[in-house]
């Protein structure tokens, strides 16, 4: 006999009471659940054999370079995976950046003494380098597009630098807003529009960075500007090749896991630049020992930075499954940016700051 209490759902009862926890009550039995069978005494020799077999069985290979201290880029099956940091790049692929970074700034230094169309010349060559490496580094869709706003920009601004008169970044400012509305207007006529907001993004700083370099030919023009450049261009390139050559001793910590570019070398490189830039103006008649190293701060700050930035946007590629750029051609387009990048603020601080 059992106590059914009253019903006091209206209905809303489930369709089955719950199974008691701690097994029947009031004299219910459950059917038992048959006990596992003994395994089968022809089934040991097949185990036995393979576990010979798995013991035989060679260790997963990896791929040569995979592990290097903490960052691995494949992971427990030995294949590559994408998400995991990557190994620090080989010293011979992280040589071309020193070499671009002296070439560049010897360059900049020595061919503003020349006449102005072979100096022009000279900046279209890494202006041009400068593009094609970019994109080469961070793959967009529609990548014609930016090259050639970029190429005709960089063509452009170079003629009006040499040829304006007076000398002034106005010229260079207006064609630069044309280049946006071309870049706007060649992604418009696409096929398709995959993509439309990256390759803007992308197009509009690689036509930032052309102008930059056509800045060191309208300052070469002024008659007490080129001393103050020779101070902040040695600032530029002495951070940021103290930055790379940090990094050949001592890549760890990592600016970030991702990122293959060493913490140290980042501050270091700083801190050298702005040291440089004071003793130029010690050395170089012309601008004001103080005024240079603050000005020397700022534009190794910034060379600094956005030849980090090249190391961040091939990381994203990376990450996103596309793959990467060669190392050596990362390491190079990272000091052609950084240049570039630097060239609107020399000009500024040159020409209104760092000149008394």
């Amino acid at each position: 006999m059992s106590y059914s209490r009253p019903d006091e759902t209206w209905g809303h009862e489930p369709p089955e009471a719950a199974r008691p926890a701690e097994g029947p009550a009031w004299g219910e039995t459950y059917p038992e659940e048959p006990p596992p069978a003994a395994p089968s005494r022809k089934a040991a020799p097949r185990k036995a054999q393979a576990r010979k077999a798995s013991s035989r069985r060679p260790a997963p290979r990896r791929t040569p370079g995979a592990d290097t201290g903490a960052y691995r880029a494949a992971g427990a099956d030995g294949r590559d995976d994408h998400t995991l940091p990557p190994p620090t790049p080989h010293l011979l692929h992280r040589l071309p950046a020193i070499a671009v970074v002296i070439v560049v700034a010897a360059g900049l230094v020595l061919g503003a003494q020349m006449e102005r169309p072979v100096y022009a010349a000279g900046i279209a060559v890494l202006q041009i380098a400068a593009v094609v490496l970019m994109t080469w580094v961070r793959r967009i869709e529609g990548a014609w597009i930016t090259i050639a706003v970029a190429s005709l920009l960089a063509v452009a601004a170079d003629w009006v630098a040499v040829t304006w008169t007076p000398v002034s970044l106005l010229p260079v400012t207006v064609l630069l807003a044309l280049a946006f509305g071309a870049a706007v207007a060649g992604q418009l006529v696409r096929r398709t529009h995959e993509g439309f907001t990256e390759s803007l993004g992308f197009t509009m700083l690689l036509c930032v960075a052309v102008c930059g370099y056509a800045c060191y030919i309208a300052l070469s023009r002024l008659g007490s500007a080129p001393p103050a450049m020779y101070s902040a261009v040695v600032a530029a390139g002495t951070a940021v090749l103290a930055a790379r050559a940090v990094d050949l001793v001592m890549p760890d910590p990592r600016i970030n896991r991702q990122v293959t570019r060493g913490a140290f070398g980042i501050v270091i490189g700083t801190m050298c630049g702005t040291a440089s830039a004071a003793y130029a103006g010690l050395v170089i008649e012309g601008p004001d020992p103080k005024h240079a190293a603050i000005g020397g701060l700022l534009v190794a700050l910034i060379a600094v930075l956005s030849d980090l930035a090249c190391g961040y946007m091939s990381a994203s590629r990376r990450i996103d499954g596309a793959g990467t750029a060669p190392n050596p051609v990362v390491s190079a387009a990272g000091p052609l940016l950084a240049f570039a990048v630097t060239g609107p603020v020399v000009y500024l601080l040159s020409a209104y700051y760092m000149i008394d």
